[in-house]
């Protein structure tokens, strides 16, 4: 089977790079794979460059380009009193360096925004870190539900013998928390946005169904439950802070049904979550195997 990109599941690292980017308009189909190959060439030598991962993902327009399997845009979601929007801003291209220090990693990124400016325009650049213990902003750890490193292929790598099998689907959304407005909650409020408790993040016994675990674990239609692989991060300045959200799934589908869910699409019930982040970017995106990588931006031989 093909072999999906390593630095989707490499756990563990604490710092983290995210890059969106919309290809020009007059990038030739040359100039376009030179840059590709630029990219993954300046993580080729991970393993003697501090550890540093890579991982790209195409958007729809340019998975359809490549030849890749086919990936839907992200449509945008709006609950149906328009009062809560989780934008549409779809992307061509996808690069996440992540590594255990800023300075390894930041050498990688520059090494990719240099192989890719002659062909595409940076739409969003946004270094992320773990928070302590791996917790968002608010306090709550992130990932609670995560499947383990073991199953977590099992979750987010498409099956063999279905469209760009080997690789993953992955989702995007840079979100802007309020964390005033959340701060000034008393503890057992914040515990109920969230349906878990904030020391241990065990699940409450009663949660909320506005809770935001009560939007998001959904099920498939024979009752089974549709997970996804986290990858989140936060990011944060002195005066705005958020959550970079990334998921990765063996479809999309998983990915509109928790945001159905989550706007009210479905049941008429809103995540309150929402009432204190606030969602800026939204891409779904094609991480192709290394073996289709390789077709589409092939890696120079050692001897050449």
């Amino acid at each position: 089977m093909a072999r999906h990109q390593y630095g989707i599941f490499a756990e563990g690292t604490r710092s983290h790079h995210h890059l969106e980017l919309s290809v020009r308009p007059d990038a030739s189909d040359d100039a376009l794979r030179t840059a590709l190959i630029g990219v993954r060439s300046a993580n080729a030598d991970h393993r003697t460059n501090g550890g540093t991962n890579l991982v790209i993902g195409f958007g729809s327009a340019l998975a359809e380009r490549l030849g890749l399997a086919a990936v839907e845009p992200f449509p945008g979601y709006a609950s149906a009193d328009g009062r809560l929007q989780a934008p549409a801003t779809q992307r061509d291209l996808w690069v996440w360096v992540h590594g255990p220090t800023p300075d390894v990693v930041v050498d990688v990124v520059r090494a990719v925004h240099e192989a890719l400016a002659p062909v595409a325009s940076l739409e969003l650049d946004l270094p992320g870190f773990v928070y302590h213990d791996s917790r968002d902003l608010t306090g709550f750890i992130d990932g609670s539900a995560n499947p383990f490193l073991d199953d977590a292929p099992v979750v987010a790598v498409v099956g063999a013998g279905e469209p760009g099998e080997g690789g993953c689907l992955a989702m995007t959304m840079r979100f802007e928390h309020h964390l005033d407005r959340f701060d000034a909650l008393e503890v057992a409020d914040q515990e109920a946005v969230f349906g878990r408790t904030k020391p241990e993040s065990v699940e409450l016994d009663a949660k909320p169904a506005d809770a935001h675990i009560s939007r998001v674990e959904v099920d498939d239609e024979d009752g089974e439950e549709l997970k996804v692989y986290r990858r989140s991060v936060p990011w944060a300045t002195a005066s705005q802070q958020g959550l970079h959200f990334v998921a990765f799934g063996a479809d999309t589908a998983r990915f509109d049904l928790q945001l159905r869910h989550q706007y009210g699409l479905v049941d008429g019930i809103t995540d309150r979550l929402l009432e204190f982040t606030t969602p800026h970017t939204g891409s779904f995106w094609r991480c192709p195997s290394v073996e289709d990588l390789e077709r589409v931006a092939p890696l120079p031989d050692d001897d050449d």
